[in-house]
């Protein structure tokens, strides 16, 4: 009885409800107005009592279908987020009461969504049993209590979809009735227009009641579309962190485990001897290869050593080479540079001596050029001479003259380059 009541309350006090009558009436507000009178808008919806119910359902259902869009976000976002730690294989029961307080540190909005519930219902189940028995079972009851939330989340919705064509009928009914009931052979004429009238209205409140039922239930549609794909999501995490996380035991195989745990604690003792004495085989045969390839190292290093000494030995000797050839190139290039320069000094002093000795001879034939223009005036005055002699018949004393003549001039010409080789 409290349950219905609470239900009731509820209902009452639907924020959806509410907000649509709020938006009926400002929707009236304006479509009463005298300007909006003669609109195919205000003709379609406030022509009958029928349409003002229909456009109040249409608002109840859209601000329904908006609020309900309006927290898939949110929903979604808890879907996705990171719930629990990571795991390394399956865990025992008694951990559940740590993973749920890890959960419970989440904000209020991310715990009460969808996921946040289902998450604290199942740990929470685990944690007051100690024990996961039967706990697939209890993942798969929280799931179908979630699907029949999910379900009776749109009840509301379907049913507002579901009554809007039957009141559009209702109102078309209704002003069929009205129409018609004035009807009568006598004032027919008069009547018709109210009739055709009446039936225009009819006809008005079915379309209006078809579109607005159309809407809403595409807009339903999506909404619950998508508020499936955040369940799906919600199922996916729920089997993927919890289904295969808690460790399960069956008290009738009991002892059996028992049994097996024992005989693999003891299988593993005896792996566990064998590998450390393997262990210890390897760690020897490893020392004595290192040792091996120490000593191995070792003389490689000596060879490389000496090897480097005896390249040193003969780079030094080389560069001792090297540097005797230099210093012997070198010494050869210095006489060969004093011998040259000898040569040199010695051509200059010869170049001297021949230039004087050209200075000599370029005097020499001054002075020879300045005796033959004398020896050619004398030779015209002996010639005039021995014309003169010639026609005088004194011969032989010219000839003996001349020859005196010749004498004297032959020594005065010898004593005139002696005195120019002594001047010079």
């Amino acid at each position: 009885m409290a349950g219905s009541r609470k239900t009731w309350s509820l209902l009452v006090a639907d924020p959806s409800l509410i907000f649509g009558l709020i938006s009926t009436g400002i929707f009236y507000s304006i479509i009463l107005q005298p300007g909006m009178s003669e609109t195919q808008l205000a003709r379609f919806t406030s022509e009958h009592a029928v349409e003002y119910v229909i456009v109040t359902l249409f608002f109840w259902g859209m601000v329904d279908i908006i609020m309900k869009l309006s927290s898939l976000p949110w929903a979604y976002i808890a879907a996705c987020h990171e719930w629990l730690p990571a795991r390394t294989g399956r865990e025992p029961a008694s951990k559940a009461r740590e993973l749920l307080d890890h959960i419970r540190q989440n904000p209020a909005w991310m715990l009460a969504s969808c996921t946040g519930r289902r998450l604290v219902h199942a740990l929470s189940l685990v944690a007051e049993k100690g024990t996961s028995d039967d706990y697939r079972e209890q993942l798969q009851h929280l799931a179908d209590m979630d699907d029949q939330e999910l379900h009776a989340k749109y009840t509301v919705l379907r049913f507002v979809i579901s009554v809007t064509p039957i009141l559009g009928f209702l109102g078309t009914v209704v002003h069929f009735g009205s129409a018609i009931g004035s009807f009568s052979f006598e004032n027919m004429d008069e009547k018709l227009p109210e009739i055709v009238a009446g039936m225009g209205t009819a006809f008005n409140t079915t379309s209006v009641a078809l579109a607005t039922a159309m809407t809403m239930m595409f807009a339903m549609f999506l909404c619950e579309r998508l508020d499936q794909s955040i369940v799906a999501t919600t199922d996916r995490l729920i089997d993927r962190e919890l289904l295969h996380r808690f460790e399960t035991q069956d008290a009738n195989f009991g002892p059996f485990l028992s049994v097996i745990q024992d005989a693999n604690r003891a299988t593993l003792d005896q792996i566990a001897q064998t590998l450390h004495e393997q262990v210890r085989t390897w760690a020897q045969s490893l020392d004595l290869l290192f040792g091996h390839f120490q000593e191995r190292q070792q003389l490689e290093s000596a060879r490389d050593r000496a090897a480097l000494d005896a390249l040193q030995q003969r780079h030094e000797a080389y560069e001792a080479a090297r540097e005797e050839q230099f210093q012997q190139l070198v010494s050869l290039v210095e006489a060969r540079q004093e011998q040259s320069w000898k040569q040199l000094q010695t051509t200059l002093e010869r170049a001297s001596l021949f230039r004087e000795e050209i200075g000599e001879l370029t005097k020499a034939l001054n002075a020879i050029a300045h005796g033959e223009g004398r020896l050619i005036e004398l030779q015209a005055t002996l010639s005039d001479n021995l014309r003169v002699l010639h026609e005088s018949s004194q011969m032989d004393s010219a000839m003996h003259g001349l020859t005196a003549a010749i004498h004297l001039m032959t020594t005065r010409n010898r004593q005139i380059n002696l005195s120019d080789a002594a001047a010079a």
